[in-house]
């Protein structure tokens, strides 16, 4: 169960899922940290003393295909969606560790490794692998970088174009909600509401695309193994070597 008021820390929140799961935590007697604060870790736990619970939320999408892209636009991409999150993380750590206990939730990865590194010292990793919602991830004018049409090579055109139209024909029409989105990750973390009861999984698919995109996968990882299995486990040393 959740105490009465825990401190959250949400990256990410002028949009989308970070919006919408502030606004939740906000509404059920949580603190938001006040803007001038969140970008020093070290003033939040000043003021506050203490940070229970972490969602890694911020991220944004590179356009074009790998050869488009200069190496500084991929660096920065992987500066907000890979090692921001684990700078964040880093940080905060060794006050998680000193208190015993926490709740991380992050979005796509980091989440098997990570969850049993901390799992020893009262720490919980969720990892929440979201289908489509509709949020501003997808907005051109929002939370997409895109790759300078002059520097898009000819031989990758026609796949651009298509990503292009792709991009501008979902976006808004994504089936899931931000607000319930937000709703159901809060009663997971907290073991709240919907969660009641119920631990932090370390993998929570969210959405019905979610689950169908993750089957599908699933499925067919588990018909390659099937395939290539006498071929793989010949690498194998002979027993009792």
């Amino acid at each position: 169960m959740a105490t009465a008021s825990q401190i959250w820390l949400i990256t990410g929140t002028s949009s989308g899922f970070g919006l919408e799961l502030a606004k939740v935590a906000a509404q059920r007697d949580h603190n938001e940290p006040p803007a001038q604060i969140q970008a020093a870790i070290e003033t939040i736990l000043a003021v506050y003393g203490t940070v229970d619970i972490i969602v890694n939320n911020a991220a944004y999408v590179q356009t074009g295909m790998l050869e488009d892209a200069t190496p500084e636009e991929t660096q920065r991409q992987f500066q907000a969606n890979a090692f921001d999150p684990l700078n964040l993380y880093r940080a905060l750590l060794p006050h998680l560790h000193a208190k015993g206990s926490g709740t991380l939730a992050s979005l796509r990865w980091l989440a098997l490794g990570l969850a049993s590194e901390v799992s020893k010292f009262g720490i919980r990793h969720c990892l929440v692998e979201p289908g489509f919602f509709r949020t501003n991830l997808l907005n051109p004018t929002a939370n997409i970088s895109m790759t300078a049409k002059s520097s898009h090579l000819s031989a990758y055109q026609e796949l651009n174009n298509t990503a292009d139209a792709n991009f501008a024909a979902f976006n808004g029409a994504q089936i899931g909600d931000p607000v319930k989105g937000a709703q159901v990750i809060y009663d997971v973390v907290t073991s709240t509401g919907v969660a009641e009861g119920k631990p932090p999984p370390v993998f929570l698919p969210l959405g019905s695309d979610a689950i169908e995109a993750i089957s599908k996968t699933a499925s067919e990882t588990l018909a390659a193994i099937e395939e290539w299995r006498e071929i793989s486990s010949s690498t194998d040393l002979p027993k009792g070597s």
